[in-house]
């Protein structure tokens, strides 16, 4: 344990902190001299989806001289975990999640030796920085859950009750880590099961919490408040190049063994680097894998049965293939020649667990009629397991198969229907951008004439809330797009330096790292075609909503219902699953359109965050305090041609705000040649 003096634990405490130091001898990779590493000596720091970028643009910010985006550097995932006093760790099988968490566990366990900082390299281009842990008297209590428990049953059946009971703990100046592995275990019960152990890490001032659960279900829950949720990276090739070197003696940049993107998975890498195998797909890694510890084909297929029996619940043995993800592949292996029932009725009892089995499944049965027959019984049933199905189905099926319009049409009525989870509705509008959305992502919907409450007390900024008047306007039902702003850029050829703004995958997210200047001049772009177009009459212009205009098309006719009240477009009860806002876990933008919960009283999408959204009207040069401040006037706050040095107004907060910011009242700022991967705009056609 990280601690700088001597506590007195009992023997529990003793019990538990043997356990974790045990884990630094559980073996962990194979190696191809048949010797095996343990955790200790094997492990490889994990990386995370949150970049040195991310944390200097929490808030907003100008980038200098609009230089280029600099490449991601990314946090580890011991950093995130020492940054956050409740943090959920997601990661597909195999992703090292449970690695992570014996190791972090192990080492807390040891002592400060075992904490010193270490060089991890963040990107593949050469970023290396130390990992530090910095904090003290930290000793873990690690729980892995295994079913639809209570937090309580967990505190009893793991014999850490006793820990908290232990009033001499509380004298002894530590702090708890909890690791809850496995949560997705907890399946239905699971948001339950981190509700409660949130709960109990907040009323405990000396307990932290960390989470770790299967990416595909534990995405889909909704984000507690006060807790972050972040998901780990695959290995960078530089990781895998120095582990291999470090383990083996083995030099894979010259044999270009396990080097391909299959590889970047952990587990996948491990038996990649023990086969031989370049890692391109996790099928190729598999046979090679399967072959070199069967030996003949008839062993071969024993063992890739044995491996869906485990999946199956059918087999209990613990040390029969105990990675969860060599379970997947080789039971994948195994279904290639049975019936595709076989493999479709587990994947709806246990959806998580059997989609990647079903994808390499599908890899191996591709350009077969067997392929087909898989994906028509993905498409059977009903409500929300045909949803599901035809989600999978989407990533299995052909460019050219006639099932795919079929599969379209259900992709669609996920988005737009809102149904199941919102990660699960993103997923569904990235193949959807991929095929072509048949979405008007360019709508418009009119907001007549009219007086309405505007500002709040809620920020100090937003007040005095005041009556204000604005004339009859339309404006963009969506933001706008990566596809439409593109069009713009190859008319144009203005510079646009979005990372992702050419995705194909991305043609249906808000258009980002965009200046006050880029949007203007899109709307002056716009305003001429349509014109040709007919789509706008001749006296009228495409451009930026006004504070008032903007505000007013987020929340209607929403009365001030005090300083405690924050409105939001949906009223004044915050809803889950009604914004990408911080609470969402994206931290990033995603489809346009996807949380209908959250539409205005005008039916606008993604006003509460999203993306922080450019108004016309200006704020002043202070970042902190406006100079226009309320009641709203005809003061010089909307003139056009104000200096680069006057910050403009955002609106509606962005994928990181929190639910204070990304409501219809707060304000932020951006000076006009200010960009950033969080802020957008979207489009006001009124009266020139």
């Amino acid at each position: 344990m990280t601690t700088s003096k001597e506590t007195p634990f009992g023997p529990v405490f003793d019990a538990i902190f043997a356990e974790a130091k045990a884990f630094a001898q559980a073996p962990l990779l194979g190696l191809p001299d048949g010797s095996v590493a343990d955790l200790a000596s094997g492990y490889i720091p994990l990386l995370v989806n949150f970049t040195f970028e991310d944390k200097a643009a929490k808030g907003l910010r100008k980038l200098k001289d609009q230089a280029e985006p600099e490449p991601a550097v990314y946090f580890t995932a011991l950093e995130m975990v020492r940054d956050n006093p409740a943090i959920i760790l997601v990661g597909e099988t195999g992703s090292g999640k449970t690695s992570f968490a014996r190791h972090l566990a192990s080492r807390l366990a040891t002592g400060a030796s075992a904490m010193l900082p270490q060089a991890v390299a963040r990107n593949d281009l050469g970023a290396v920085h130390e990992e530090h842990w910095d904090l003290e008297n930290i000793a873990p209590v690690y729980m892995t859950v295994t079913g639809p428990q209570t937090f309580e049953d967990l505190l009893e059946q793991t014999g850490a009750r006793a820990v908290f009971d232990d009033l001499t703990l509380a004298d002894a100046d530590i702090t708890i880590l909890i690791i809850l592995d496995a949560i997705e275990a907890a399946v239905d019960r699971g948001p339950h099961l981190l509700a409660e152990a949130l709960a109990f890490q907040k009323a405990h001032a000396r307990v932290r919490l960390l989470a770790l659960g299967e990416i595909s279900t534990v995405k889909s829950w909704p984000l507690p408040a006060d807790c972050v949720r972040y998901d780990l990276l695959p290995l960078l090739k530089s990781q895998r190049v120095e582990a291999a070197a470090r383990l083996a003696g083995l030099d894979l940049a010259r044999s270009n063994v396990a080097l391909g993107s299959a590889a970047g998975n952990p587990a996948q890498f491990a038996m990649a680097m023990s086969a031989g195998d370049a890692g391109e797909t996790a099928e190729a890694i598999t046979d090679r894998w399967v072959a070199r510890i069967a030996g003949d084909d008839k062993t071969m297929g024993v063992l890739c049965g044995l491996a869906f029996d485990a999946l199956s619940g059918k087999s209990d043995d613990p040390a029969l293939f105990p990675v969860t993800r060599v379970r997947q592949l080789l039971a994948a292996r195994h279904l290639s020649s049975e019936p595709a029932h076989k493999a479709v009725l587990p994947f709806r009892a246990f959806p998580a667990l059997w989609a990647p089995v079903l994808r390499g499944l599908s890899n191996r049965l591709s350009g077969t009629q067997a392929a087909d027959r898989l994906i028509e019984a993905l498409l059977g049933g009903e409500g929300d397991n045909m949803l599901r199905g035809a989600l999978l189905a989407a990533d299995l099926v052909t460019e050219t198969s006639p099932l795919r319009e079929r599969i379209a049409a259900h992709l669609l009525a996920i988005i737009t229907n809102g149904a199941l989870s919102a990660a699960q509705r993103e997923q569904a509008a990235r193949t959807l951008s991929r095929w072509g959305d048949p979405r008007d992502l360019q709508a418009l919907v009119d907001v007549p004439a009219g007086t309405f409450m505007f500002g709040s007390d809620t920020h100090p900024n937003s007040a005095p809330p005041h009556a204000v008047t604005v004339g009859a306007f339309k404006i963009g039902i969506y933001p706008v797009t990566n596809r439409d702003y593109r069009a713009f850029v190859e008319e144009t050829n203005r510079l646009w330096r979005s990372p992702d703004g050419l995705a194909e995958d991305r043609r249906t997210t808000p258009a980002t790292d965009l200046t006050w200047r880029d949007a203007r001049a899109y709307c002056d772009w716009l305003t001429g075609r349509w014109r040709a177009q007919g789509r706008i009459s001749a006296d009228e212009i495409v451009r930026l909503p006004t504070e008032p205009e903007w505000e007013r098309a987020a929340r209607g006719d929403q009365p001030d219902k005090g300083a405690d009240m924050v409105i939001y477009p949906w009223g004044t009860e915050w809803r889950e699953d009604a914004s990408n806002s911080e609470e969402a876990g994206f931290n990033t933008t995603c489809a346009v359109g996807l949380f209908p919960k959250g539409k205005s009283p005008y039916g606008c999408y993604d006003m509460a965050g999203q993306v922080w959204e450019w108004a016309t009207t200006l704020w002043g040069e202070d970042m902190a305090t406006p100079h226009y401040k309320y009641p709203y006037a005809d003061d010089g706050r909307e003139e056009p041609d104000a200096g680069p040095s006057i910050r403009r107004v955002l609106r509606g907060g962005c994928f990181s705000s929190g639910k204070l910011k990304a409501c219809c009242t707060y304000r932020g700022s951006l000076e006009p040649d200010g960009f950033w991967r969080g802020n957008g705009f979207r489009i006001v056609v009124a009266r020139a």
